[in-house]
């Protein structure tokens, strides 16, 4: 039998049973045929994370699948994620790749390693970071398994710190950049750039001295032109994601505005099964706003607020931000935001902000909250995946990871 020439859906059939996902990897480099019949089968987004104990030392890391439950939920299935035994999860990186560290090596040296292939990359530590800084996002320019040469941008939390890294260079440089709270960080266009509550910049490391520039951003006053987003609500923190070929900008704010009837304020749920609850009516404050990032005359742009996410699903956490297409990727809902909340929270949860309206609303309640945030629909816990254990206090780090297979 000519195993090449199996039927495309049998072969996907196949692939799909295999239950490593390192034997996915190998199904895809049999045959080119093989290889076209594994393209077509869609992977889930992962949620990984380690748990920290209560001396704030890395104790274990776990991973999930997303997933749907038939009444239209989401939920996190536990599975075993094929990393390296001794270390700890820092923040997911672009191109399939993790970034993860030894937790008592010092000073703190990044390995990235694809967690399908088994690949594994050790960079050098980031020498000029302090000692109680924490590697929080690690971008790259390009897929180190195809490109002759790549860069990397690593984020230092909770005081920002930038290091610039050069494949060709091998080494780190420091970028002028020091702001208190999460900056996301995103390539796109050949360029990186670097976004902190609602001021966007982008990164020269072509200069003698590498540095971080603030772009211009314009204001028009009148309906058309792009948005004032001063809203007087605090941004806790600041992602950058490429979506369908354009540049967002998605802060996540305090929702400080404590009205009862703003039904844009949610609270905390109890239900940690590993499935998701619904928002209820108690005060607690996160709100996302989406905003896009348009390119004008003279190098300077213009942030204009999003009212949907033309049918996708972005995923934020302490990892390199991504957009999904439910129609392909069908464990997401479209128009959500999963948004990994609160590192330090016990349970881990993720919440999942709705751009949609609410039917129950009127229209014009609806176009008012459409027009400004995202409402959160409902709380994700990850189950318990046998690897907390008494001494673990809570979650250090989570993020979400697309793998590359």
């Amino acid at each position: 039998m000519d195993w090449s020439s199996l039927p495309a859906d049998l072969l996907l059939a196949v692939f799909a049973r295999l239950p490593r996902d390192a034997d996915r990897a190998r199904f895809r480099a049999v045959c080119a045929g093989w290889g076209a019949a594994a393209a077509s089968w869609r992977p889930r987004p992962w949620l990984v994370g380690s748990r920290t104990d209560r001396f704030g030392r890395g104790a274990a890391m776990s991973s999930f699948w997303l997933s749907r439950r038939s009444r239209g939920g989401g939920c996190l299935v536990p599975f075993a994620a094929a990393v390296p035994a001794g270390l700890e999860f820092l923040s997911s990186s672009s191109h399939g790749y993790l970034a993860l560290s030894d937790p008592m090596a010092t000073p703190k040296a990044v390995a990235l390693v694809n967690p399908v292939t088994g690949r594994r990359i050790r960079l050098p530590p980031i020498g000029f970071f302090k000692r109680w800084h924490d590697v929080a996002t690690v971008v790259l320019s390009a897929d180190p398994d195809t490109a002759d040469e790549w860069a990397a941008v690593a984020v230092g939390f909770p005081t920002n710190c930038l290091a610039y890294y050069s494949s060709a260079a091998g080494a780190w440089t420091p970028l002028g950049f020091s702001a208190a709270g999460y900056a996301g960080v995103e390539h796109f266009r050949g360029r990186f750039y670097v976004a902190f509550k609602s001021q966007l910049c982008v990164c020269d490391v072509e200069a003698t001295v590498p540095a971080v520039i603030p772009l211009e951003q314009l204001i028009d006053d009148d309906d058309g032109g792009g948005e004032n987003v001063d809203t007087g609500r605090r941004v806790v923190e600041t992602h950058l994601v490429e979506c369908d070929g354009e540049l967002l900008l998605v802060s996540v704010h305090d929702n400080l505005e404590r009205n009862p009837e703003d039904t844009t304020i949610f609270g905390d749920d109890d239900d940690h099964d590993g499935s998701s609850s619904s928002s209820s009516d108690s005060c607690d404050g996160r709100v996302v706003e989406v905003l896009r990032v348009e390119w004008v005359a003279g190098g300077a742009v213009r942030l204009v607020r999003q009212e949907d996410l033309r049918s996708r699903a972005l995923f934020l956490g302490r990892n390199h931000a991504f957009a999904l297409s439910p129609e392909e990727f069908p464990s997401c809902r479209a128009n959500c935001v999963y948004l990994v909340d609160q590192q330090g929270h016990l349970d881990g949860r993720v919440r999942v902000f709705d751009m949609n309206a609410d039917e129950r609303w009127e229209p014009e309640e609806a176009a008012v909250v459409a027009r400004n945030y995202a409402r959160r629909d409902e709380t994700i816990f990850p189950p318990d995946d046998g690897r907390r254990d008494a001494q673990s206090a809570g979650w250090a780090r989570r993020g979400w990871f697309f793998p590359k297979y």
